[in-house]
């Protein structure tokens, strides 16, 4: 058949990414997060308008007074008289030098003081985009480069990252990212020491750290990773077990009640499941007791939670914690907080959406062809979750509005729980025998290896064979041609030299593209989602060859014939 010529105007070759993409989107991203700080002030007018001004501040100016045991001795204004900060410590030690500077530059305001203390903070949004990135190319070294732009921008842009910054300005969330998911993949490449420094670390600066921590923990401990669990459990126990013990030793009385005895007593708030029992009343009825009992169950109706899932994960889905699919049980135990917690807030949707994203992308490669193979999950997630944090920050107007909306908020990330947990169950059995995959993954260190290595652009997926070796396929016509194994039945008698007329001289052809030297080949260009090896295409409804054509695909599509 007659091949149709290409049009004369277009061009053979892939449009590759440029390769100032990343700088635009980080300049973009930085510019987004400025203007959001200064912006968000506009909000501030009172202390309690902010948990940065009712609490952070407060515990910040202890250590400047030369008292940093006292941190948890501050108590909110207002309305929050008696609520203490009942956050980590090591964010306020961040915040107390950039509080001096912003007292030194005479800000004497809220808004000023929330702006200097704030802009540094700004950083950690594409800071923690960019550490995604090296993940998913350490995790899936053939991940093409335009999906890689895509999950950066995904969280350099996100209104899930920059609402945890302004207008809730709590500062410790990327910073607390940052920390967890370096210490997942420190985990994953046998660095357990590391790892448990990381999340440690993690710990002291959000406590909601220590769900997807209690996940991993499950993994190894079901796994029967003895080694692993010791130096990861014990590393990080032994982190925050430091940084809290001056606290309780300085301050008993209001860290206990601080870190611990306050969370059981505080009031069932708006936006969660538990609004269903919450009663205001005092007056010793069956709803008093309900009341009182829901209260105090949520932290555990979490952790329970979390230990069943990634026990199941471990025993039916045969998940291992060093495997890439230890980030969907990350996912699901950071889901559990604002599923199931008896107040939740906008910025806490930030935490499920990066190990998700971590997880969907680097798994596209080994799920089985259609919707599991496209960023369904994540996107999905994102435009939830914005479209959610846009009301449930507000005041409710009633009984009924607070649980219709908390009815929502937990049906929303139960379902995400659940198609999390059905993704993990269309994972391609040959996956894992792939070379470049995490059968052979390397480990990595600080400074070298293949997780901090600048990472060239994506080798091709599939391995390089000899001609020779490769064995004729199935034709959709019918069988393939097979040559004879056998000697013909009257082979050609070799003529003598003599006889044998002078071979012209073969005219000299350019070097072959595999012939070049490696660093002269151009590596070629593979799809965003490279398509299923081990599918046949398929008809489609609309005469295509395939029943999910890849619309992302960076090379062009061979003529029709």
């Amino acid at each position: 058949m007659r091949v149709e010529p290409a049009p004369s105007g277009g061009s053979a070759g892939p449009v590759r990414l440029p390769s100032w993409a990343y700088a635009v989107v980080t300049v973009a991203s930085l510019l987004i997060g400025v203007t959001a700080v200064v912006r968000g002030t506009s909000a501030i007018v009172v202390a309690q308008d902010s948990d940065l001004t009712n609490f952070f501040f407060k515990s910040a100016n202890y250590i400047l007074q030369g008292e940093p045991w006292q941190i948890y001795a501050a108590r909110g204004s207002g309305l929050t008289s008696t609520y203490p900060n009942f956050n980590p410590p090591l964010s306020m030690f961040v915040i107390a030098p950039l509080l001096s500077l912003a007292h030194t530059l005479h800000a004497v305001s809220y808004g000023e003081q929330i702006t200097v203390v704030s802009l540094p903070f700004v950083v950690l949004v594409p800071l923690l985009a960019y550490i995604t990135v090296r993940i998913l190319r350490w995790l899936y070294p053939e991940i093409p480069e335009t999906q890689q732009f895509l999950a950066y921008m995904l969280i350099a842009l996100s209104p899930l990252a920059w609402q945890s910054l302004t207008p809730w300005y709590h500062l410790e969330q990327p910073l607390m990212l940052c920390l967890l998911v370096l210490a997942i993949a420190a985990l994953q490449g046998r660095h357990e020491g590391l790892a448990g420094l990381l999340a440690g670390l993690a710990f002291l600066t959000r406590t909601t750290a220590l769900m997807p921590l209690v996940a991993l923990g499950v993994l190894l401990l079901v796994a029967r990773e003895w080694r692993g669990l010791m130096r990861f459990g014990g590393v990080a126990a032994a982190v925050s077990f430091v940084g809290l013990l001056p606290f309780f030793l300085f301050d008993p009385h209001d860290t206990i009640y601080s870190l611990v005895s306050w969370r059981g007593g505080s009031q069932i708030g708006g936006n969660s499941i538990w609004s269903i029992f919450a009663y205001s009343g005092d007056d010793g009825s069956i709803r008093h007791l309900i009341n009182a009992v829901a209260e105090r169950l949520d932290m555990y109706s979490v952790l329970l939670f979390i230990v069943i899932v990634a026990f199941l994960a471990a025993r039916r889905r045969g998940i291992s914690p060093y495997g890439v699919d230890a980030w969907a049980v990350v996912a699901i135990a950071c889901l559990a907080v604002p599923m199931l917690t008896k107040t939740v807030w906008p910025y806490y949707y930030l935490e499920p959406f990066v190990p998700l994203l971590i997880w969907e992308y680097a798994t596209m490669y080994n799920r089985r062809g259609g919707v599991w193979r496209w960023p369904v999950l994540s996107i999905a997630f994102l435009c939830v979750t914005a479209t959610l944090s846009q009301f449930i920050g507000l005041h409710s107007v009633g009984y009924l509005d607070r649980v219709s909306v908390g009815l929502l908020g937990f049906g929303a990330m139960l379902a995400f729980a659940y198609f999390i947990w059905m993704r993990l169950g269309a994972r391609k059995l040959d996956a894992s025998a792939a070379p470049g995959r995490e059968s052979d993954r390397k480990q990595w260190r600080l400074g070298q290896g293949s997780f901090f290595e600048p990472t060239a652009a994506p080798a091709s997926p599939v391995s390089p064979i000899p001609p020779a070796s490769i064995a004729p396929q199935p034709t959709p016509g019918g069988p393939a041609y097979m040559p004879p194994m056998g000697a013909p039945a009257n082979p050609i008698p070799p003529s003598s030299p003599a006889q044998q007329a002078p071979m012209p001289k073969p005219h000299q052809q350019p070097p072959a593209p595999s012939q070049l030297p490696p660093q002269q080949q151009r590596p070629p260009a593979s799809p965003l989602w490279p398509p299923d090896p081990m599918e046949r295409p398929t008809p489609s409804a609309n005469g295509g060859e395939g029943a999910w054509p890849d619309l992302w695909s960076d090379d062009k599509r061979p003529p029709r014939r």
